[in-house]
């Protein structure tokens, strides 16, 4: 594969993705499980008595309608910008506009970038981003070697004809 295109860095960043959160307790959030907890959210409005899942939920999130969308942010101060929280099949897009949006940048200038806006990004997410980028594997510094040992050429004709020329330093 001489040049992946996007579609297969997006598949294979996702599945590296996938099998890093699966089985764990992961703050990244699948599709699924993110609009479960929105419409959780809007039926607490309209229900009188909570449980403490619910009371947790009331504490954590909030839920931003943008027009008919309706989007889970942080709770937080009305003054402040609100703080998204992303799906994880968002996760690669938004890391590719803060990672273009920083210039191809390292690991913690991409980190500030996305704790502005978004609550949810891991670091592993933008390790894997970081590996899989093109661009950023053109620039990296590859490992020079520096004093190689060069192995003598052993043949039986090897010293038979040769040129030898004389310098003479004094005279330069």
């Amino acid at each position: 594969m001489a040049n992946p295109t996007e579609c297969d860095l997006e598949a294979h960043f996702r599945e590296e993705l996938f099998k890093r959160s699966e089985g764990k307790k992961s703050i990244l959030l699948p599709k699924e499980q993110y609009n479960k907890i929105i419409a959780d959210l809007t039926a607490i409005d309209k229900s009188g008595k909570k449980t403490p899942h619910e009371y947790y939920l009331l504490k954590k999130y909030e839920v931003l309608k943008c027009g008919d969308v309706f989007k889970l942010i942080r709770r937080g101060n009305a003054n402040e910008d609100p703080i998204y929280f992303a799906t994880l099949e968002d996760t690669f897009d938004i890391i590719k506009r803060a990672h273009i949006a920083t210039g191809h940048g390292w690991r913690d200038k991409m980190v500030k970038e996305l704790t502005k806006k978004y609550a949810n990004i891991i670091y592993d997410a933008i390790s894997i981003y970081k590996s899989l980028c093109i661009e950023c594997q053109r620039k990296r510094k590859r490992p020079t070697t520096k004093g190689t040992v060069v192995r003598p050429i052993l043949t039986k004709n090897f010293g038979s004809r040769s040129q030898v020329d004389l310098v003479d330093m004094q005279a330069l």
